[in-house]
């Protein structure tokens, strides 16, 4: 096994001579003389940027993606080619453009209209041969002087300006680069915790702010103000890197901060409710006692209920917009007691459920189009014992990537393993050897270690 990229938790731009050096021969040797500059290409790191260790680069250039293809999964296959790519890119030559300026002349009913179109014309290639990049600039073809042209088409366009747009999970990252907040190895905690904590959703690969997210930073701005300032944030990011290059005390640092946060603290705990302890008043009456709706927060977001509580239970869905969702009458019939089906919203999407709830609790899962989805095929036993609970019996159950073996006892066991290894344990235990009886023992069962990396020199020759 070898490691194929540097240290990986670092925004350092620093390359070594030595891997400059094996750039510059891979260009010449595999890309062409032209797409090598004269001199190398240097880069400055960010302000505040950690340069302890190099740049993220591969530690052999001639560790080609196609070549490690085979010895890697689908994600790290990506993640390396995103990383290989870069860096061989970074020390070729910069692209070239002509920016041209077009003016078509024609003949209307109006007289003589002169349309003009600026754009770019690819001159040279450059590092996107291998680093292909993207660009909003209208790019030309090439068109030379008094050549005839024909109209396509001609549309007349209204533009309104427009809200920024909503933060992807690029842009966001970029967001936190410029305003010096976090480092590169807590980017992806950042976003992780966000989405997992409910305070925002992603649509169309955009984030969105939620309910929970709006009160909860409501309640942080109103309590903690200092804290959620961006600058403070930067500021206290500087003040560490100080104390890391020893020209600070950190005693300082620690008393500048925890004095104000200790009196909010305190604050907070006496006076903030909790952000799913708050209410809002909504446009809708109890159908029931005819009582306020409110917006409540529960494990599943925002939902409706009803003032009264606990006199009166009612509670009812809701949308993003805050609009009550009816439960909508189908053609269905259920399938135990024969009476109609409605279509219900829950956590997990739309679904079907009996109109007799709660005396009657079937549901159905429906697809996009309302359709009843076909019910599970039921697991399928193995004759395996579990060898983690040694209660259960490990069974064959179905998911997106294929079946797999999981303990009858789920979700009091989620013990998985890989389906392949069927017929080894069944031999197993037909020895007396299955289940385990010891961790040493489980340590060696099959698969554990199955999976193959990649060897410098297999990965060299190909």
């Amino acid at each position: 096994s070898i490691g194929l990229i540097t240290y990986m938790r670092t925004d350092s731009t620093n390359i070594s001579a030595e891997a400059i050096g094996d750039a510059r021969r891979y260009i010449q040797k595999n890309i062409g003389e032209k797409y090598l500059p004269e001199k190398p290409n240097y880069f400055t790191s960010r302000a505040g940027a950690q340069e302890a260790h190099e740049a993220i680069r591969p530690t052999d250039v001639d560790l080609t993606p196609g070549g490690l293809k085979q010895y890697l999964e689908p994600d790290q296959f990506r993640l390396y080619e995103i990383i290989w790519q870069r860096f061989v890119a970074c020390q070729m030559s910069p692209v070239e453009w002509d920016i041209t300026a077009v003016e078509i002349q024609a003949q209307t009913s109006q007289g003589v209209c002169v349309y003009r179109a600026a754009g770019r014309v690819l001159v040279f290639d450059g590092y996107t041969r291998i680093w292909a990049t993207g660009t909003t600039e209208q790019q030309l073809p090439e068109m030379k002087f008094g050549q005839q042209v024909n109209a396509v088409d001609i549309t007349a366009e209204q533009h309104f300006t427009k809200p920024p747009a909503r933060y992807t999970e690029a842009s966001l990252v970029k967001a936190l680069e410029k305003e010096g907040i976090g480092r590169p190895s807590t980017y992806a905690s950042i976003i992780s915790t966000i989405q997992d904590r409910k305070y925002v959703e992603q649509i169309d690969k955009k984030f969105h702010a939620t309910d929970l997210g709006e009160v909860v930073t409501d309640k942080l701005i109103d309590f903690f103000p200092k804290l959620m300032d961006v600058a403070f944030t930067r500021h206290m990011e500087e003040q560490l890197d100080k104390i890391e290059s020893q020209h600070l005390d950190w005693r300082d640092v620690l008393n500048e901060f925890y004095g104000p946060f200790k009196q909010n603290l305190e604050q907070a705990g006496e006076e903030m409710k909790h952000a799913k302890a708050e209410t809002r008043p909504s446009e809708y009456n109890c159908p029931n006692c005819g009582k306020q709706l409110l917006y409540r927060f529960g494990k599943n977001g925002k939902f409706l209920s009803c003032s009264g509580y606990p006199v009166c239970k009612f509670t009812s869905p809701c949308d993003a917009q805050g609009k009550m969702v009816k439960d909508e009458p189908t053609e269905h019939k259920c399938p135990k007691c024969g009476k109609p089906m409605v279509k219900k919203l829950g956590r997990f999407g739309a679904f079907l459920g009996c109109s007799d709830y709660p005396n009657c609790k079937t549901i159905q899962r429906i697809d996009k189009q309302g359709n009843v989805k076909p019910p599970a095929a039921p697991p399928q036993p193995t004759g395996l014992k579990c060898h983690k609970c040694k209660e259960g019996e490990l069974v064959i159950r179905q998911s997106k990537r294929g079946p797999f073996m999981g303990c009858s006892r789920f979700p009091k066991c989620r013990t998985i393993v890989s389906i392949k290894n069927l017929e080894q344990l069944k031999d197993l235990q037909a020895k007396g050897q299955w289940p385990p009886q010891t961790d040493e023992q489980t340590e060696k069962l099959p698969g554990k270690n199955e999976k193959a990396k990649p060897t410098k020199k297999k990965a060299s020759s190909r």
